[in-house]
Order: C-alpha cells, then sequence, then structure tokens
C-alpha cells in the first residue's frame, strides 16, 4: 500500500479550509462568506449575480445579491458583504431581460460571447462581461434560487465546470436552506419560551406573596416550577367567621392552558360567596364554575381544608388530589388522609362529595404536596412514590421547614437532578395548640 502525499496540494487544502468553516457558520451570510474566500480562489469569476423565484409571481424574481468579484482575483480576499442583507420583502421584484429569460429556461445554461447592452434590468452591467454559467439552485424539487457566475472572457466555462458548480451550489444552498430554518425555529424557541416565561410570572403572582399568620399554626411552603408554565396552585382564605381555607390543588397537563385553568379556579374560588362555609360546598360550587366554563380535555384535583382555630378542627374534602399526610405530634407516625375523596373537578355534574372532620392535637403536621413530587422519575424511570415521601416524613422533626428540606433532600437523593418534569407543590402545617 502506497499513501499519495496531499500535504502540499494547495487545491485540497483550500477546499478543507473552505468545508471546515462552513461547517462552523450559523447563518447563510458566514457560509457565503466562507465560500466566496476559498471556492473562488478555485474557480475564479469576475462578476456574480444571485437570483430568487420564492414567493413571487411566476416569470418574476427578485436579485438577492449582485458584485463584482474583482478583488477575489486581485487579492484572493473575500467579497464586500453587509452584514445586514435587506428583508426579502424590501428587495424589488423585476420581469424580462436576460435574468427573466433564464428564469423561464428554468435549467442549467452556459452562455458564450455574451456582451449584453441595453438590458432592462441590468442596463449595461454586463457589457464587459463575455461568459456566463448559469445554475439553478432546487428547493423542494424546485428551482426557485439561481446562481449566475460571470468572467470576461468570451469562452471561459466548460460542461465539467458546470458539472462541479452545479453540485456545490445546490449544497451550498441546502445548506443556507437548513441554517435559515435553524435560525427561524431559534427565533420562534426564544419567542415561545419568553411567552412562556410571561404566563409563568403571572401564574406565580396569583399565588400567596407571603405566609399568612394563621392563629395556632405554623406554616412553610415550597413552589418549585418545571421548564413550563403549570398547574400548581396553593391558597389561603380567611372568612368571616374566623376560620381559614386552606387549598391545594393541581390542574391536569402542563403549560400556558393549564397556567390559564389555575387562573380561572383563582378568580373562581375567590368570588366565593356562599354563606356555607364546608368544603364540599365550595368545591362542589367550583366544579359547577368550571363545568360552566366548558373546557373540554381539562380537570382539576384539589384538596380543600377549612380550619377553626378556635379547636383546632380541620374540616376538609377532597376532589381528586393526592391524599395528605398526617405526622402524629406524639408517635411521629405517618398516615395518609384518603377518605372522603371524590373525582376531579370540572368532569362530573351532578357532583357528589362530602367533607370530613380532623381533631388537630399539638405537634400534628399536616403536609400537602402535588404529584409532581410523587411521580418524580430516576434515570431508571423509578418514581420517587407515597412509601419514600413518607419515610422522609418519619425522618425530620416534623417542623414546617424541616419537612420541606428533608422531602427535597429526598427527592434530590432519587433523582439526581433538580430540573423537574412537573411543578413541585408542598404546604407543610403544624398545629401548635390554642393560643
Amino acid at each position: 500500500m502506497k499513501l499519495v502525499d496531499l500535504n502540499d496540494n494547495w487545491r485540497i487544502n483550500t477546499l478543507l479550509q473552505m468545508v471546515r468553516h462552513i461547517s462552523t457558520a450559523v447563518t447563510p451570510m458566514q457560509v457565503y462568506t466562507a465560500f466566496a474566500s476559498y471556492y473562488w480562489q478555485l474557480r475564479p469569476m469576475d462578476y456574480m449575480i444571485s437570483l430568487s423565484t420564492k414567493d413571487v409571481p411566476q416569470g418574476h424574481y427578485r436579485i438577492t445579491r449582485e458584485f463584482s468579484t474583482e478583488r477575489i482575483r486581485e487579492g484572493m480576499n473575500s467579497p464586500v458583504v453587509t452584514s445586514t442583507m435587506p428583508a426579502k420583502e424590501n428587495m424589488p421584484v423585476h420581469s424580462g431581460g436576460f435574468l427573466g429569460q433564464i428564469v423561464a429556461h428554468g435549467k442549467p445554461q452556459i452562455v458564450h460571447e455574451l456582451y449584453l447592452k441595453n438590458d432592462p434590468v441590468l442596463n449595461d452591467r454586463l457589457a464587459g462581461i463575455g461568459s456566463a454559467c448559469i445554475m439553478p439552485l432546487y428547493d423542494e424539487g424546485e428551482p426557485r434560487y439561481w446562481n449566475i457566475q460571470f468572467r470576461v472572457e468570451p469562452n471561459a466555462f466548460t460542461v465539467e465546470e458546470m458539472e462541479s458548480g452545479l453540485l456545490v451550489a445546490n449544497l451550498t444552498g441546502g445548506n443556507n436552506t437548513r441554517l435559515l430554518l435553524v435560525e427561524e425555529i431559534r427565533k420562534l424557541n426564544a419567542a415561545l419560551k419568553q411567552q412562556f416565561e410571561d404566563v409563568a410570572r403571572v401564574q406565580r403572582s396569583l399565588l400567596p406573596s407571603k405566609t399568612p399568620d394563621i392563629p395556632g399554626l405554623d406554616i412553610a411552603t415550597s413552589y418549585l416550577t418545571s421548564d413550563q408554565a403549570g398547574g400548581d396552585y396553593f391558597d389561603f382564605f380567611p372568612f368571616d367567621d374566623g376560620t381559614w381555607g386552606i387549598l391545594i390543588a393541581d390542574v391536569s397537563g402542563h403549560g400556558a392552558a393549564a397556567a390559564t385553568v389555575m387562573a380561572m379556579l383563582h378568580g373562581i374560588l375567590h368570588a366565593y360567596s356562599g354563606a356555607e362555609r364546608q368544603p364540599d360546598a365550595v368545591l362542589r360550587w367550583a366544579n359547577k364554575r368550571l363545568l360552566h366554563a366548558n373546557i373540554e380535555g381539562t380537570f382539576v384535583t384539589a384538596f380543600l381544608g377549612v380550619y377553626d382555630p378556635k379547636n383546632g378542627r380541620l374540616k376538609y374534602a377532597r376532589s381528586g388530589h393526592n391524599p395528605p399526610m398526617l405526622k402524629a405530634g406524639d408517635s411521629g407516625q405517618v398516615h395518609a388522609l384518603d377518605t372522603g375523596g371524590s373525582p376531579p373537578l370540572g368532569v362530573f355534574d351532578p357532583y357528589e362529595i362530602t367533607s370530613e372532620c380532623l381533631q388537630l392535637r399539638p405537634g400534628d403536621t399536616l403536609v400537602l404536596y402535588t404529584d409532581g413530587i410523587t411521580e418524580a422519575f430516576n434515570t431508571t424511570r423509578e418514581m420517587f412514590g407515597t412509601e419514600r415521601l413518607n419515610e422522609s416524613l418519619v425522618g425530620c422533626s416534623g417542623q414546617p421547614d424541616c419537612v420541606v428540606d428533608s422531602v427535597h433532600g429526598a427527592l434530590f437523593e432519587h433523582t439526581g437532578n433538580l430540573r423537574r418534569a412537573d411543578d413541585q407543590t408542598l404546604v407543610a402545617i403544624q398545629y401548635k395548640g390554642k393560643k
């Protein structure tokens, strides 16, 4: 075996430099500059015109680029190109003339002894040009772009040059199309991300700005969002009779739609004016309002408790939501409040739901959470689950801040990741006793 030494082959080295620069280009202008800087050293020309027939009437065209390449031939420098090309819609649309004939013909051409004068579009700019190599660039199977290379000599282009030039021009043009699509996707993603951030900001503004001072309770909350705006919601409502409503809810799905329904639920609950302050009555009314909104494919899970500071009682109702955990203050044991469950809100009418009653004892800690916590996956697609949640509660003092820290620590140990596929909301409430 004998290797051919290509180290001193300037043509191959020039091509290598060109393809290396093109591979790092992120805009069509960077591709064009790399192409002009290197390829035209191998294939010099005197003038160049690019056309586009995309999004114009049949037989019409736009001149997207036109310049003399004298500087390339003399100094092997890239042409002077503005970094901000005018927008396509600001480029004039032409018809007729030599370029119109090219578009109408629709195929590759080599023209000798050109010397074009008095052209209705180009005037005399090609009067001193003797040859043209006309190469269509295909887009979705149609010749929608054109690269036309000119030389002063009257018989300058060969069929072999047309063959290689046609291939290179279309490959380069295809790369430019890909970069344009990537740039468009990048802009759309940036706009979409900004919209999600705006939605998430509004969503967060609907949550309590600070933890309320509720007699007999210590409270800690945590609201960690996923990459998208979501539908987690928690809130506290002071009632006229001195009782407090304590809510945690989760709208199905993710994104702007879930956040919008969350905002609707916020408005519905804050607008409740019924005389009956029982949890089942409030949730029954919220269910009716959500059904009236007729939002297809969306439902809401919720847990609503009404706490009475006078006696330490908590009446509660649960609409399809995860059962809260209760850590007993005397024994430290943890169990779920899984009685009294009803279907999610916004699905059924009539809606059957009942309230349950819990007598809190000093030191008892109630832990409300959304399924973003129990359904967090690790790298082997194993869920965090209620068992690990219980273990994290058993291993802490029961103080609300300790609950939040312990659950977060266990979550990170399980997932090994600070990113979340779903919002994760915690509300930890410890009963200190009557004042």
